[in-house]
């Protein structure tokens, strides 16, 4: 045992002279915390992209009054990114991922609204007249009462001039924008108020917005813990097994085999170097959080604790994949194979609630989703209680991975 911290820092150097184990246990991690913590981390709320074609112009090309005033109430709710088609230009293209959405004002739409809403407001006042003529009973005289039907008969007559055909507005989309109905709910609440207005009227209902106490995670809270617990996984299956082939493929496992060291005190600094990087990465990563995303993260010793489990899992499995698999490149495609799909199926770069129910249980089955789980609410959320069943699962993991390398681990295999 005398000899580990020997071992532990000939091994660290090496780790530290090797540029990809810099570039992927290091590089790659904060670039994707700077890049995707950018993308979707932002202060701003989401706009929605939004055209507008507004066919209802009058003769000159201007927009009608109404119709204007009904695109800046959607500009107004600071929901919609709007721009503008001109009634002759083609529908545009969609050159990526973002949906095109296309909300069609139709001719005579000002003239419409303008005379249903006088209409309207005809039948409002009628049907409030009738209700206080039922509620007066036989206490209103009955000259009264006809002066009042002769009224009500002409308010009717009145509300026949005005044509009551509507000129209802059209939402495009594809069939695949999955916020297509959220957004026609949000033009059609939009739409409401404005009729409210129109008839200087307002709602009955109304919504007191309350700040509480309960953390909302941003983007950034999300990645960070699962960037951590990502690249130490790859760390370990990808570069344990990995360091290990190429050590026997120079024959250095060989010259270790021969000396006193033991196969304990051999996975003991494994774990114990890949503890320190494991750590470092942490650190770093939360340094880079707090400088540009201002993330309050700080490792308390439970946190500290499901790193050390996570390392000692994953550096046992890739232990026992460099001691089972004995050429070199197979060692690097099985890492391989097992990281990467790991890394994107348990949920650690995106919510598994934006993935399909099948892809949701495939996560839970995956040793990953356990680690990300228990960090992120360890470290960001300062939970203890919900992180414990995850950090259980880690830590069985640990335990099977450290029985599987010392298993694996024979020096007369080198």
């Amino acid at each position: 045992m005398t000899a580990v911290p020997k071992i532990v820092w000939l091994l660290f150097r090496s780790w530290m002279r090797d540029k990809s184990s810099l570039f992927f246990g290091f590089a790659l991690p904060i670039m994707f915390l700077l890049v995707f913590g950018t993308i979707f981390g932002g202060p701003a709320p989401p706009n929605y992209s939004l055209y507008i074609r507004n066919l209802d112009t009058d003769p000159q090309g201007n927009p009608e009054p109404l119709a204007a005033a009904f695109i800046q109430a959607l500009n107004s709710s600071q929901v919609f990114d709007l721009k503008l088609l001109n009634p002759d230009d083609p529908a545009p293209r969609s050159t990526g991922f973002a949906a095109i959405r296309i909300l069609t004002i139709p001719k005579g739409f000002s003239a419409s609204l303008l005379n249903n809403t006088i209409a309207n407001r005809i039948d409002i006042t009628v049907d409030t007249i009738n209700r206080l003529v039922q509620m007066a009973g036989e206490n209103l005289p009955e000259a009264t009462r006809a002066n009042i039907n002769q009224g009500l008969s002409q308010m009717n007559t009145v509300k026949q001039l005005f044509k009551t055909e509507k000129k209802p507005l059209t939402l495009e989309g594809s069939p695949d924008d999955r916020l297509l109905q959220p957004i026609e709910a949000i033009i059609n609440t939009v739409a409401d108020r404005f009729e409210l207005a129109l008839l200087n009227s307002t709602s009955t209902i109304e919504i007191n917005t309350v700040q509480t106490n309960i953390r909302q995670l941003r983007a950034v809270d999300y990645y960070l813990p699962g960037y951590v617990a990502a690249f130490i996984m790859t760390n370990g299956l990808i570069g344990v097994s990995s360091f290990t082939a190429e050590m026997r493929r120079n024959g250095v496992m060989k010259l270790i085999a021969a000396t006193p060291l033991s196969r304990f005190s051999w996975i003991v600094s494994l774990v114990l170097m890949q503890t320190i990087v494991s750590l470092i990465l942490t650190a770093v990563m939360i340094a880079v959080g707090w400088m540009v995303f201002r993330i309050a993260a700080v490792p308390d010793l439970f946190s500290l604790l499901i790193i050390l489990l996570g390392t000692l899992a994953f550096t046992g499995l890739g232990s026992f994949i460099g001691g089972v698999v004995k050429s070199a490149e197979a060692v690097t495609a099985l890492g391989n194979t097992l990281s990467f799909p790991m890394m994107f199926l348990s949920g650690a770069f995106w919510p598994l609630e934006l993935m399909p129910p099948f892809m949701q249980q495939i996560a839970r089955f995956t040793p990953l989703y356990y680690f990300h789980v228990a960090l992120r609410e360890s470290l960001i959320a300062g939970s203890v209680s919900t992180a414990l069943i995850p950090t259980a699962v880690v830590a069985i993991l640990a335990m099977a991975g450290i029985i599987l390398a010392a298993y694996t681990t024979k020096w007369r295999d080198f």
